[in-house]
């Protein structure tokens, strides 16, 4: 008898950006430091997912549309990151070449 693999997902790093701004800003915790430690991550992971917060509305909005979890990794925290210093038009252009 073979086990039914379930299919793998992907989290959608908007969404654990929010949760995590969510977290800091409820009083859970103190501060980015405090979240990295709980959550076994460096406080330099936490700034890379919460910076991914600063990009343009509609980019904002098209990303957290594909929902979460996300069936593949088509939208990643590290494809996703180099966009967010560019002006909104271009962070546009960038996220349909990334989808």
């Amino acid at each position: 008898m073979t086990k039914c693999k379930s299919p793998r997902t992907y989290r959608n790093p908007l969404f654990l950006a929010l949760e995590w701004k969510k977290m800091i800003e409820s009083g859970d915790y103190a501060s980015q430091t405090d979240l990295a430690r709980d959550l076994g991550v460096s406080r330099v992971r936490v700034t890379q997912i919460l910076r991914l917060l600063r990009l343009a509305p509609e980019v904002l909005e098209n990303v957290t549309g594909l929902g979460d979890p996300l069936t593949s990794p088509t939208v990643t925290e590290r494809k996703i990151r180099p966009i967010v210093n560019l002006q909104a038009e271009k962070q546009e252009l960038r996220l349909k070449e990334i989808l």
